[in-house]
């Protein structure tokens, strides 16, 4: 099988097609053809970290808190918030603490109370994916 691209798409030809093949195609290098069949492995570790936290389901409010408290972090968390400085920013992290009942791992104040705990994103999505057998 050889891939062409044209025109911005990418046409895949075996041995009984290759007089299909005119001038406007463009043989297409391993490398864009790997890319190609296997779209992530053209990515970056961190783009490959960002991708997967994304696909990472909602958490109920049960099972965040008892992620936090599996970690000994449930008494702390509610330290940290009351640290934040800014009282706008305060009370929505309150407020999104307090009353969320679901909890998306990308959601700005997920990720504002995993810094307030000084958590990797590693750390987190472990906690995450521990948290979903819940």
């Amino acid at each position: 099988m050889r891939y062409f691209k044209k025109e911005g798409s990418v046409h895949a030809f075996d041995d009984t097609q290759y007089h299909l093949i005119t001038g406007e195609y463009i043989e297409m290098s391993a490398e864009e053809i790997e890319a190609h069949i296997n779209p992530q492995s053209a990515l970056s570790n961190e783009e490959k970290l960002a991708l997967y936290t994304a696909s990472l389901r909602p958490l109920t409010r049960r099972q965040f808190k008892l992620a936090l408290l599996a970690n000994s972090m449930l008494d702390q968390i509610d330290v940290a918030i009351a640290s934040i400085k800014d009282d706008y920013t305060r009370s929505v992290i309150q407020i999104e603490y307090g009353e969320g009942t679901e909890f998306h791992r990308t959601s700005e104040s997920v990720i504002a109370m995993c810094g307030l705990l000084k958590l990797s994103t590693e750390q987190v999505n472990e906690m995450w994916e521990y948290a979903l057998t819940l």
